[in-house]
């Protein structure tokens, strides 16, 4: 809805944001807007009843004679809704049509929504504008509790709902909530209701319509789409929801709820059965030319950009709204002996599944009969040698394979279209892991992975893990660039390990917001024992994940995942604990069997060892592991489950190919795809998958694009430290920071190297100008895309290295020369640089892991900055020694 002036003790509502919106609406039932003053009774003009009596039989007749023709149809009209009177305006054929020209054949009426952003509106103006309907916002959040000085009616509600009344201009209205509490749900009700005119102000200074209460035409309408709402389940959204109609309806509200949402909110949240409710009053925002929704719904929320003045309001623009009249499918009636056919919708398409040749399921839909004053249906199939359909709706299967069955209703206005699949089929479960940090390898990128999902409509994607760090690029924009990527390439879920907190586990939360599918690590829990990702969000906030497990959906097929991760050396999951992995696996499983899972999935990280819980794996009726630990695409099983290797980076991808068969059984093939195979099916795409691969490849090159815009911006100011005769280095700066984090974290060392010497050296540092640091100077400075880690190696090592003159000591240190000393010794420095120590004949052992360098670095400049509000100078050096100035 429009923006809303930020009340006392409430969120501030984020600013518009593109919707969408459908609602297929009953007629106007009642008188609207406030109850009418009685008027005198007066005699019937004898003349007047009996012209209308014969007006009734005259269209009684009609009716039947209509009935009568149809009866004897033989398919649906050919409807020609004739050209265009202009975007989202009804032509003189009766036919309103969208922004690209095409008629919008479910539109039967049409109408705004407004609130105070609209100002005063000359509701006549609209009215001749051809409006049929209005939506107007009553109020937002809790009803006055009597106390500070917020008060949260809609300063136009009065003045709008009177308005419509006087034009006899059908209204409903919404609430724009807040409510995270059954407390607040409840106040927000009890709000509705006294501007409604239902019960009397709770506290003085507050409008009072009980003497004329105002009869809604269409529903109150519950508006969920604020961001402090986000972080609520689907389940706790929807018994709020109910908390508040229960609570509208206890002070007297008689007529029709509903819920306002954007359409990714309604795919996104309100699937959860717990909204079945309202299921059929769904007000959904979309602003396109179309909705594409094939679920219930009455109203479609088309456009925020009409121009405001056409319809008479203040503002620039105003949102256009249409109750639709889809033709929708509700169900099947079928027997069998058995295994039954299926009938899904998940909103994007209807999906018919029939076992096997001789099958059949008769088709129901929401058109009430012919005797009911429905309109006839008509039946047909795109390809019968797949599946008949008969003039009932009953749809006879003939031999293996998929085709489309419509339905027409006999005026050809309106058609419902369901993909019928006949027997065995296959889910293709692609699997990434290890990409480090990189959207793309030497020969392929995500955009092949994105063709290669869009090669079945059926497919997953997943990724297990190991990938958000390991670049510059990653680096620079703390592990968001791979999330992103997975966006874009269209990626299902994504499942974490100890490898994926090199940027620490806030940063981590901010990371997946921004892909489109659930991320998942389900035995990695917070001090508070929550799951580390539980109410993490995606997709624009408009997907929640429970952290642990998630359900994919395919074929009318539910694909259960779970994932299990390791703590590992990280030290930046020092707040988390991992619970033991087979206790953790029989929590889950049980949580995705009671979720019907059809089959279930568990992905192992690449720091997590599983293969001695296979055989609990196989116990508890798990189906596969997709491992991230495994470099080689095996096609063998272990104690039962199939194994798919997922930790090969760039050089493939892991496959698992679930298969569905007619009596019902399943059967898990693990399968691969080599970089070269991705590479060489470019030439044999299909449109859908060239589609996939040019969007992905666009996204990609936009988020290149706008990593150097990242690599511009200010991050603080490089200033001479005035104070000091010396300071320290840039170099001998990091290595004081590396030694501190060694130094912080030395309880955590194993017992036999607690009482050996650390040594900090920095490698790959280069000094910083003064004045402006950018993120991307700051990055280049330092070996960014490593990790600081504590190694243990020889003394004689180090030295060897120190020797070589390409790394810094903290400048204590650096006064004196280096003197190995016989035995082991710790080193906290940089991947890189350890790579260095071993070229030069020394060996080692990581004992810990301190994450991202560039992240290391960044995050303290931001501490000793103020968030770099403040300049940032090195410290002064010691009086004797060279330093820098």
């Amino acid at each position: 809805m429009e923006q809303n002036k930020q009340p006392s003790g409430q969120p501030r509502k984020p600013e518009q944001q593109p919707r969408q919106t459908y609602r297929k609406q009953s007629q106007p039932k009642s008188p609207q807007g406030r109850r009418p003053q009685p008027k005198k009774k007066q005699q019937p003009n004898l003349r007047l009843a009996l012209a209308a009596c014969v007006l009734v039989a005259v269209v009684a007749l009609v009716v039947i004679g209509l009935v009568a023709c149809n009866s004897g149809q033989k398919a649906p009209l050919t409807i020609d809704p004739g050209t265009s009177a202009g975007a989202w305006a009804k032509n003189d054929a009766g036919y309103y049509f969208n922004s690209d020209g095409e008629p919008i054949l479910a539109a039967t009426k049409k109408g705004i929504d407004v609130s105070k952003y609209q100002g005063e509106v000359d509701w006549e103006k609209a009215q001749a504008a051809g409006i049929d309907f209005a939506m107007i916002r009553c109020g937002f959040g809790s009803e006055w509790n009597g106390t500070g000085d917020y008060a949260q009616d809609d300063e136009q509600w009065c003045r709008n709902a009177d308005e419509c009344t006087r034009l006899g201009i059908p209204f409903g209205t919404y609430l724009y909530s807040y409510a995270t509490t059954e407390e607040q749900a409840k106040s927000e009700a009890e709000h509705v209701a006294r501007l409604l005119g239902l019960v009397a102000p709770p506290h003085e200074g507050l409008d009072d319509y009980t003497a004329t209460p105002y009869q809604l035409s269409y529903p109150v309408y519950y508006d969920l789409e604020d961001k402090s709402i986000t972080g609520l389940y689907p389940d706790e959204m929807a018994h709020l929801t109910e908390v508040f109609f229960d609570r509208l309806k206890e002070l007297g509200y008689k007529g029709e709820e509903g819920i306002y949402a954007s359409i990714n909110w309604t795919r996104g949240r309100l699937t959860d059965p717990a909204f079945d409710r309202w299921r059929d009053n769904f007000w959904i925002a979309r602003f396109n030319s179309a909705l594409g929704y094939t679920g219930p719904y009455s109203i479609w929320q088309a456009t925020y950009t009409e121009p405001g003045e056409k319809y008479g309001v203040q503002s620039d623009t105003v949102d256009v709204d249409f109750v639709m009249e889809e033709l929708t499918f509700t169900g099947i009636k079928a027997t069998s002996k058995d295994i039954l056919p299926s009938l899904t919708n998940d909103t994007y398409k209807n999906e018919l599944w029939l076992p096997k040749a001789k099958a059949t399921a008769t088709l129901l839909t929401d058109e009430p009969s012919e005797s009911e004053g429905g309109q006839k249906i008509f039946w047909s199939s795109d390809n019968e040698d797949v599946a008949t359909v008969n003039k009932h709706g009953e749809v006879k299967a003939k031999a293996d394979g998929t085709c489309t069955v419509t339905a027409t209703l006999a005026d050809g206005r309106m058609s419902a279209d369901v993909t019928v699949r006949v027997g065995a089929f296959t889910i293709p479960v692609y699997v990434t892991g290890n990409l480090h940090g990189l959207t793309e390898g030497e020969e392929v990128s995500l955009a092949d992975i994105a063709a290669l999902k869009a090669g079945s409509e059926d497919s997953i994607l997943v990724d297990a893990g190991g990938s958000l760090q390991g670049t510059a690029r990653a680096s620079l924009t703390g592990g968001m660039d791979m999330t992103s990527a997975f966006a874009a390439a269209g990626y299902d879920l994504q499942a974490f390990d100890a490898s994926d907190m090199a940027y620490g586990t806030d940063r981590l939360l901010s990371d997946v917001m921004t892909a489109t599918g659930p991320s998942i690590a389900s035995n990695l829990y917070t001090t508070e024992n929550e799951a580390l990702l539980a109410r993490s969000t995606s997709w624009s906030r408009n997907r929640i994940s429970n952290g642990m497990n998630t359900i994919v959906e395919e074929a009318g097929k539910k694909i259960g995942f779970f994932s299990l991760a390791s703590i590992g050396n990280s030290a930046q999951t020092k707040e988390l604990t991992a619970a033991d992995l087979a206790l953790a696996a029989s929590e889950q499983v049980a949580a995705l069997q009671a979720q019907g899972a059809d089959a279930i999935l568990c992905i192992a990280g690449p720091d997590t060892d599983i293969s001695g819980i296979y055989a609990d794996l196989a116990d508890l009726g798990v189906t596969a592991v997709l491992d991230a630990g495994a470099t080689a695409n095996s096609t063998t099983k272990a104690n039962g489950i199939a194994v798919v290797a997922a930790g090969s980076g760039w050089d493939s991808v892991g496959c698992l190919n679930l298969t569905f068969a007619a009596d019902g059984s399943m059967t898990a093939e693990p399968a691969s795809m080599s970089a070269a195979d991705l590479k060489s099916a470019r030439g044999s795409y299909t449109t859908a998958q060239q589609t996939a691969y040019d969007s992905a490849f666009t996204s990609l090159q936009s988020l290149a694009d706008g990593d150097e815009d990242v690599r511009s911006q200010t991050l603080f100011t490089f200033e001479a430290n005035e104070s000091a005769d010396k300071t320290i280095s840039f170099a001998n700066y990091a290595a004081a920071l590396y030694l501190a984090y060694a130094d912080g974290d030395r309880a955590n060392c194993p017992q036999d190297a607690a009482d050996l010497t650390v040594t900090a050296l920095a490698g790959g540092i280069t000094e910083l100008d003064f004045g402006d640091v950018t993120r991307g100077a700051l990055c280049d400075a330092v070996p960014a895309g490593q990790r600081l880690v504590l190694a243990r190696t020889t003394s004689a090592a180090i030295g060897a290295l120190i020797d070589t003159g390409t790394v810094t000591r903290t400048y204590e240190e650096s006064l004196t020369a280096f003197e190995p000393t016989d035995g082991d010794a710790l080193v906290v420095t940089d991947t890189a640089t350890l790579e260095a120590l071993e070229q030069a004949g020394g060996s080692y052992t990581i004992l810990r892991d301190y994450g991202d360098v560039f992240w290391d670095i960044r995050m303290n400049i931001n501490d000793v900055t103020n968030n770099f509000a403040n300049p940032f100078t090195l410290p002064e050096a010691p009086q004797r020694g060279a330093g820098r100035k």
